[in-house]
């Protein structure tokens, strides 16, 4: 891990103990800091369709997860409690 990976961990893990009345405060510095930087925010890439026609159009899901149900079932059942 590189030294920016690590201060983002750490400035993360600090943000657990700021109180909840400062978190504002907190976040209109961190906006402010990403202006002055003009850093722009990043688009949300969407997902929608990449399982498509992949197969999984024939899956009975309510078939499945009832297979799975009673295949748990099953291995319980065998299980001895004392």
């Amino acid at each position: 891990m590189n030294r920016a990976q690590l201060k983002k961990i750490e400035i993360m893990s600090n943000l657990a103990f700021v109180p909840p009345g400062k978190l504002d405060e907190v976040s209109s510095f961190i906006d402010y800091i990403l202006y002055i930087s003009k850093v722009k925010p990043k688009k949300p890439v969407s997902v929608r369709g990449i399982w498509e026609n992949k197969g999984f159009e024939n899956i009975d899901i309510e078939k499945e997860l009832k297979d799975l149900r009673t295949e748990i079932q099953s291995k319980m059942d065998l299980r001895k409690f004392d």
